[in-house]
């Protein structure tokens, strides 16, 4: 009787103590041949590889048998498990055996998968191994969400800002504010609520001397997007259930509601602020979003002020642009332009404003159970689109249920309206503001958001204009208009 020929097979997803290790695996199945007589004609391995999320044919130890030039009549592997732990994987490697009129051999497990009696017999071994790793699937999730429940970290990157601190209530870690750093995010966050590019977000980082999260480099845009897009700004944990990517994915943790659970503790902004600033970024296509090489041509003082009075009705906001190596507006609709003119605004402004009083716009609010309903409105859109995709019936009587009780709790929540309260706050005399901003455009821009409105821009003549001539073009819509002029007897 010829001599069997036998390759031998073992992976292993991560080297731990309780784990049987490569080298293990490979000499218990020489052992295994040498008990037997057999030749062994070749050893493949793949170190570090899931069974549960990579199969067979996708890994290279795995190819590299396939396609190996020896003859060989079996595959010595530790246990089942080693090679698949899903029963559709098992029967793939196992026709591919097949189609090289060869078969499995456990040394573990009890099988000769040479024989058929042996194939019929693995494959019980094989529905076993999938049922295992389903449970231990579960119970890794179910522990996991329970973690999250209890706001404990569990593991992974934590966002820059923050930090994993003792958990003061129990067990474990818990994320808290990062006292270097999180003044840096909310700094990020108010720029960009502001109106401002990421862009300057990112030259202000780098002037105010900013750590970066790997502590090496200077900041980039896509950084500063990632970070602003996190749902930890709004104390909100990134979940995803089900997700065999490495991607985070927009989801978040959720009550039995459906609504976002949020940490107030960790939050540095209402979720209603976080989901304005991400739409913000989402529509970041205007002229302030241009590269730090164009940047540096416009001026973002005025922006978002100056609205072209050509077209009538709420008329057409301006962009930023450069006329002739110089600031400028530009009118998208009509082209009508205007530039070397922010001096003379800044003179009007201090002229009319400059000995008033600067008040600031407070607005207070009380919330009631109203507090809750963007989220519940957020959360019925998203419910309409996943009942539109689900394709199991079951599911989708769940999702309706979940979207009927939101549509109760909606009608409860909007009995309970807050209450709303506006004051002013007198924040000194304007121009003592204005001297306190410097060169900061920012702060400068500040100012003037409490003094104007809009300032409308009409077309002049042709030529060389006198300052007359160019304010003769802007009309100044004011705040408090009332309260203009020089102060007589200051």
């Amino acid at each position: 009787m010829p001599t069997r020929r036998a390759a031998i097979y073992a992976r292993i997803s991560v080297a731990q103590e309780a784990s049987v290790s490569i080298d293990r695996q490979v000499e218990a199945a020489q052992q295994y041949a040498s008990a037997r007589g057999w030749q062994v004609v070749g050893t493949f391995k793949d170190d570090g590889v899931s069974a549960s999320e990579k199969r067979p044919e996708d890994r290279a130890g795995w190819r590299e048998l396939l396609e190996a030039p020896q003859k060989y009549d079996a595959v010595i592997i530790w246990k089942i498990d080693r090679l698949s732990r899903k029963l559709l994987d098992f029967l793939h490697a196992d026709e591919s055996l097949q189609a090289r009129k060869a078969g499995l051999v456990g040394v573990e497990d009890p099988i000769d998968m040479t024989t058929p009696q042996g194939r019929a017999f693995a494959q019980i071994l094989a529905v076993f191994g999938q049922m295992e790793a389903d449970s231990i699937r579960a119970r890794v999730a179910d522990a996991r969400v329970k973690l999250l429940k209890d706001r404990r970290v569990v593991g992974g990157k934590v966002p820059f800002g923050w930090r994993s601190v003792p958990n003061p209530d129990g067990p474990g870690l818990v994320l808290a504010h990062d006292p270097d750093r999180i003044d840096y995010v909310r700094g990020m966050a108010e720029r960009v609520l502001r109106g401002n590019s990421i862009y300057s977000v990112v030259q202000w980082l780098d002037e105010v001397g900013a750590p970066t999260p790997t502590g090496r480099g200077s900041w980039v845009y896509g950084t500063v997007e990632r970070i602003l897009r996190h749902p930890i700004l709004a104390g909100m944990t990134p979940f995803n259930p089900g997700s065999t990517t490495k991607e985070r994915g927009s989801n978040v943790l959720r009550d039995g509601d459906g609504l976002p659970v949020v940490d107030e503790s960790v939050a540095i902004l209402p979720v209603a602020d976080w989901r304005a600033l991400v739409a913000k970024l989402d529509d970041n296509d205007s002229a302030q979003s241009r590269p730090r090489a164009l940047r540096s041509k416009t001026s973002a003082l005025l922006s978002g002020l100056l609205w072209c009075g050509e077209h009538g009705g709420d008329g057409i906001r301006m962009h930023r642009c450069t006329v002739n190596g110089r600031h400028g507006y530009t009118c998208p609709e009509c082209s009508q332009v205007i530039s070397n003119f922010e001096h003379l605004v800044v003179a009007e402004f201090l002229r009319q404003k400059g000995e008033r009083v600067r008040w600031t716009r407070v607005e207070e609010v009380h919330e009631g159970g109203a507090a809750l309903l963007p989220e519940i409105e957020h959360r019925l859109d998203e419910l309409d689109q996943l009942i539109r995709q689900a394709t199991d019936r079951e599911v989708r009587r769940e999702l309706q249920q979940q979207q009927a009780d939101l549509l109760d709790l909606r009608d409860a929540k909007r009995e309970e309206a807050p209450n709303v309260s506006l004051r002013y706050e007198d924040a000194g005399w304007f121009e003592d503001a204005w001297a306190s901003a410097g060169e900061d455009v920012e702060a400068q821009r500040a100012v003037l958001d409490d003094a104007m409105e809009r300032i409308w821009v009409r077309r002049g003549g042709t030529g060389r204009r006198t300052p007359a001539q160019v304010l003769a073009r802007l009309t100044i819509d004011w705040k408090v208009p009332e309260d203009l002029g020089p102060v007589d007897g200051v």
